[in-house]
């Protein structure tokens, strides 16, 4: 059987699957190939880079480390000409890229020691983006591309932002790169008891809730893909944290240990015969 991990986007909340992966790995689970959107497909990128238990402990080292400036920093002239519509963004990827560069330390996608995917959308026409080779900073950037926050990227003749927008856990894509089973990781907070606070919040968090209804389609569709095929997909649990400001970013060293918790108590539950998407509804 091949094994896939597949992992959501969530922005500052993929310090969860840091620590998730690290328990799969630990109970004997390791990935073939990964799959990721957004964030999940920088932490895709790392694993790949750096596989198994010390890879794990290095990217929930690298999540404890981050703080909001090493990926937001908000510049008054670039976000009044985004606002007004002299620019199509309000923050510049130079910093991303650093930590892309800084966090894995190869140029092209080929260069990781296991097969990955970053998912991206097509900005013109919605389209999923699949990318398995080439340029890595491009396609990292690419995927966490948040319409109206980063710009767009330009790449291979397309327009490319957010893949959170078309394939929020790129289970199915994992699929289609010869996966028989799939480890789908999400980041799924508590319920909010009040909108966030802040117009860019407020519109990131709007934006999640829209995307979240075909997610779960999604997810549902590639279950019964691979039941077809004699597979499955299972969906690891998210730890359900309160929902943090996606600007904050002090908390990846409880997200990393909250998510490592769930998650090796849920393998446990797995080894005892739990079915495969009985975390997903």
């Amino acid at each position: 059987m091949k094994v896939a991990f597949a992992l959501s986007g969530g922005g500052n909340l993929g310090a969860m699957q840091a620590g998730g992966m690290r328990a799969l790995v630990e109970a004997g689970i390791e990935p073939d190939v990964l799959s990721g959107s957004s964030i999940g497909a920088l932490n895709a990128a790392f694993y790949a880079t750096y596989p198994g238990i010390e890879g794990c402990k290095q990217l929930e080292t690298a999540w404890r480390d981050l703080s909001r400036k090493d990926v937001f920093r908000f510049e008054l002239f670039r976000a009044i000409s985004g606002f007004i519509g002299l620019r199509d963004h309000l923050v510049t990827t130079r910093r991303l890229k650093l930590i892309i560069h800084e966090w894995l330390g190869i140029d092209r996608i080929e260069e990781a020691k296991l097969p990955f995917a970053a998912v991206a959308t097509d900005a013109l026409t919605g389209d999923i983006v699949v990318m398995t080779e080439g340029d890595v900073a491009s396609a990292l950037l690419a995927t966490a591309a948040i319409p109206g926050i980063f710009p767009p990227v330009y790449r291979e003749g397309r327009w490319l932002v957010d893949g959170s927008l078309s394939a929020g856990c790129p289970a199915s894509e994992a699929l289609d790169l010869g996966a028989d089973e799939v480890y789908a990781f999400l980041t799924t907070t508590a319920p909010r008891r009040r909108p966030p606070r802040g117009a860019v919040a407020a519109a990131m968090s709007t934006v999640s809730l829209m995307t979240s209804k075909l997610q779960i389609a999604r997810l549902e569709s590639a279950e019964a893909t691979a039941a077809q095929r004699g597979g499955a997909v299972y969906f690891v649990p998210s730890a359900f944290p309160e929902a943090p400001s996606p600007f904050d970013f002090d908390q990846g060293a409880a997200l990393a240990a909250s998510g490592y918790a769930r998650a090796a108590e849920w393998v446990q539950q797995l080894e005892f015969g739990a079915a495969p998407a009985d975390q997903l509804r």
